[in-house]
């Protein structure tokens, strides 16, 4: 009996919880857009492109505005960036003045290369919108929720109309209803020149007009209506149809945006060959400059130099300088030995000098005297002298005292 009462109580709950959830909540069909793919993804005049190839169109997307189109052929002009060259404004006016048909967004008309050639002025807001501009703010206050609601889906809609004194472009009447957010800049034929050639109007205002230039024709139309998402609404597409002049077998070019090549492969593309020449003559500097494993020859032996190589350097050095400088060089060098050999030699005195050098090398202190003094000599004793004082310099270098034996001594005293 338990068992049954646990079960009809499980039941009674599932129903109350069922029961509440309908009264509590509220179904309702949400749409749910599908994501663009391919080229639609990433060209949002894709639908518009496809639509005038279907009416007979030939279609070119373009992502500069570097050449123009053929003379007759329409230019859908929406690029921001169309006008970064100078000559770009000269040449898009004399094409139109040759025969073409320009269509391009309101706001592009606010440049300054523009206005210089197309008859159009600004059309001054309504008394109404001037009204609502200068009232002061609604104070605020707390509103309820459901007025946070997003806006009805088609609360950009509304009805614009031709005037009658525009050809119709359509045989079925002469209104369209469109959905598009309105340009803040609307605009009329400047004074004195001829009414437009076709133009659409609604309560706020022009909302498409075309005017002569030339032999050609420039229209100015709200630029949401050619996307992807906009085309399909209302009469937007025929509106478009209309504001570009389809005609099957006429030519129209599309350009957005303008869109660069990268800049190292646009400059691959355009310049290889100096390209290559630098990079080999960047490569053979660097390999120059680079530390090398080792030298790019054996060093030279340090062998002493041969009898005749002395004589030519010495018999050069005669020749150019004296006898009196190859003394004083060869002193010199003895100096320069003396002083990293023997310590305190260079604050001794000339006697002193003689004497710590004969110490060190094993010479008689008197005849370094005569080698070092500085006096007249004649070809003989110059020789003598040059022999002691490179004798010492070479015993000096050998780093220690020199003890000679009984022959050198008597040879050198004898010398």
């Amino acid at each position: 009996m338990s068992a049954w009462l646990v079960r009809i109580g499980s039941v009674l709950v599932l129903a109350l919880i069922g029961f509440w959830l309908v009264s509590a909540t509220e179904w309702a069909d949400t749409e749910v857009p599908t994501p663009a793919s391919g080229e639609a993804k990433t060209n949002s005049f894709y639908a518009a492109q496809a639509m005038l190839r279907e009416l007979g169109m030939q279609v070119v997307k373009r992502d500069d505005l570097d050449a123009m189109p053929p003379a007759q052929a329409r230019l859908v002009l929406a690029s921001g960036h169309w006008d970064m060259f100078p000559e770009r404004q000269r040449r898009l006016r004399e094409w139109v003045e040759r025969g073409g048909h320009l269509v391009m967004p309101s706001h592009l008309v606010d440049s300054d290369l523009l206005e210089s050639w197309i008859p159009l002025v600004k059309e001054k807001p309504a008394a109404t919108d001037e009204k609502k501009e200068k009232e002061s703010p609604v104070p605020r206050k707390r509103l309820p929720r459901s007025q946070f609601a997003e806006p009805a889906r088609d609360a950009d809609c509304r009805a614009v109309t031709e005037p009658e004194t525009v050809p119709a472009s359509f045989a079925g009447g002469r209104g369209f209803r469109i959905c598009t957010w309105a340009s803040a800049a609307r605009y009329r034929p400047a004074d004195k020149q001829p009414p437009p050639l076709w133009a659409v109007a609604g309560k706020r205002g022009t909302e498409a007009i075309r005017v002569q230039v030339g032999r050609g024709t420039v229209t100015v139309m709200p630029l949401g209506l050619w996307h992807n998402e906009g085309l399909t609404r209302a009469d937007n597409a025929l509106f478009m149809v209309a504001a570009v002049q389809a005609r099957s077998g006429a030519e129209v070019w599309f350009v957005a945006e303008e869109t660069r090549e990268p800049f190292l492969r646009w400059l691959w593309h355009k310049g290889w060959a100096a390209l290559i020449v630098g990079l080999l003559a960047l490569a053979a500097a660097l390999w120059r400059a680079a530390v090398r494993f080792g030298p790019l020859m054996p060093s030279a032996g340090t062998h002493r130099r041969s009898m005749a190589e002395q004589v030519r350097g010495t018999a050069g050095f005669l020749h150019m300088h004296g006898a009196d400088a190859l003394h004083a060089a060869q002193l010199r060098a003895l100096h320069e030995s003396a002083s990293r050999q023997l310590r305190g030699y260079a604050r001794r005195d000339a006697s002193a000098r003689a004497a710590a050098v004969a110490q060190a090398t094993g010479l008689e202190p008197a005849m370094l005297v005569r080698a070092m003094a500085a006096r007249a000599r004649h070809a003989g004793a110059m020789s003598v002298d040059l022999e002691v004082l490179e004798t010492a310099r070479r015993r000096l270098d050998a780093r220690g005292p020199f003890m000679p034996s009984s022959d050198s001594s008597s040879s050198s005293s004898t010398s």
